[in-house]
């Protein structure tokens, strides 16, 4: 028999170990990235997250920010701006995930701050391999297509990722490679602090003018803090490309599971012509393959060069209700 109870960020659950068991889980659904989240962009009774228990285990965990509408926490609607949050969805264990959502969204409609189910449920980037998306549409879940997330499924040694590669992309790395070193340009993932943080935002705004909007004032202090705090429980690390004592790329990787994601990168325009970010990502994939990972998920978005790396195309999807 299942039993569903609203639980807190703070309670001292198996939070991690259920998301080990977990198919539906992403990045976005663990307890320090949700903390982050709730702590700068939450305000007061907005935050509901549901406890799944099978007698006294824990089975799901269903987080959910509740204000104009319900949506999953940590993924607004993306009218209002958009989404830090690249992944929406519940954790659910393994072969549990149809019951878990069924008592869920029965409770939602009898929330008090969902109105007695006045309010829409809109779950918004739901990954289209996830066991969530076919039961949601079984359920009576209208399904719409919002966005791409390629990935790829990374092979077990450098050749084989690069055999994998059309030959037009595979001498594309090569040249480029070739002219980075030949211009003694280095890799570097030092210890993070304030100013290479600093300098990873003056990247991401010199290679898309666009970020600059976003990298308001607010948001700089949500991102330096998340990268502070996540690093130093080794969930994720930022790294450049430093030439002439001077970094002119930058990349924001997060680590899941077996799995790299790329959240967020920079470069140097005026160095463009060594396509310093591209080779970046290369170095990322390449480290990622030596070290046995299994994935690497360039996260949301469409962008050309994710494809000539090898990518393949995901949807994410809008569930509402």
């Amino acid at each position: 028999m299942l039993t569903i109870k609203e639980i807190k960020l703070e309670d001292h659950l198996s939070w991690d170990d259920l998301i080990k068991e977990s198919s539906t889980a992403t990045f976005f659904q663990t307890k320090e990235w949700l903390t982050l989240w709730v702590k700068h962009w939450c305000k007061s009774g907005e935050v509901v997250i549901y406890g799944v228990f099978d007698k006294y285990e824990l089975i799901g965990i269903a987080p959910f920010h509740i204000s104009d509408k319900i949506n999953i926490l940590g993924v607004p609607d993306p009218s209002l701006g958009g989404s830090l949050s690249d992944f929406g969805d519940i954790i659910a264990k393994i072969s549990y995930e149809k019951i878990i959502w069924q008592s869920i969204l029965a409770k939602l409609n009898t929330h008090p701050s969902a109105g007695g189910s006045k309010l829409k449920t809109e779950l918004n980037y739901i990954r289209e391999e996830s066991p969530s998306l076919k039961i949601l549409r079984e359920l009576g879940g209208q399904i719409e297509n919002m966005e791409v997330s390629p990935f790829i499924d990374l092979p077990k040694t450098w050749d084989e990722y690069m055999s994998s590669l059309t030959r037009h992309d595979r001498h594309e790395i090569r040249r480029k490679t070739r002219k980075i070193e030949e211009e003694n340009i280095t890799k570097i993932c030092d210890e993070i602090n304030p100013q290479n943080i600093n300098d990873f935002f003056r990247l991401m705004v010199s290679s898309k003018e666009k970020k600059s909007d976003f990298l308001s004032s607010k948001m700089r202090v949500f991102l330096s803090e998340m990268i502070i705090q996540l690093e130093q429980k080794k969930l994720l690390t930022l790294c450049f490309l430093k030439y002439e004592n001077v970094n002119i790329a930058a990349i924001l990787l997060l680590f899941q599971k077996d799995e790299v994601l790329l959240y967020n990168s920079g470069f140097e325009k005026k160095y463009s012509y060594l396509s310093p970010g591209l080779i970046l990502n290369i170095y990322a994939i390449k480290q990622a393959i030596e070290e046995r990972k299994s994935r690497f998920d360039f996260l949301r978005g469409g962008e050309k060069y994710k494809y000539d790396l090898g990518g393949k195309n995901r949807k994410l999807y809008k569930v509402t209700f």
